[in-house]
């Protein structure tokens, strides 16, 4: 199933798989894409930006345990 987005600026529907990706420049840690038929930078919606990986600084006691146990199999 290919997920649709709307531009706000032309209405223009489009794949946001194609479409050019780009890192906001607000500093909220959104992507954007840029529409193929205007260029307008789009905002993917939350549920479509792919989570990064939390680093072991980041991880409570339960994660970093659970890193090491994955490791060891």
């Amino acid at each position: 199933m290919t997920k649709m987005i709307q531009c706000k600026l032309c209405g223009h529907k489009f794949d946001e798989t194609t479409a050019q990706p780009m890192d906001c420049n607000c500093g909220c840690g959104g992507n954007n894409v840029l529409c193929p038929n205007c260029g307008y930078e789009v905002r993917l919606p939350r549920t479509n930006i792919p989570k990064k990986p939390k680093k072991e600084e980041e991880m409570g006691f339960m994660g970093k345990l659970m890193s090491k146990l994955r490791m060891g199999n």
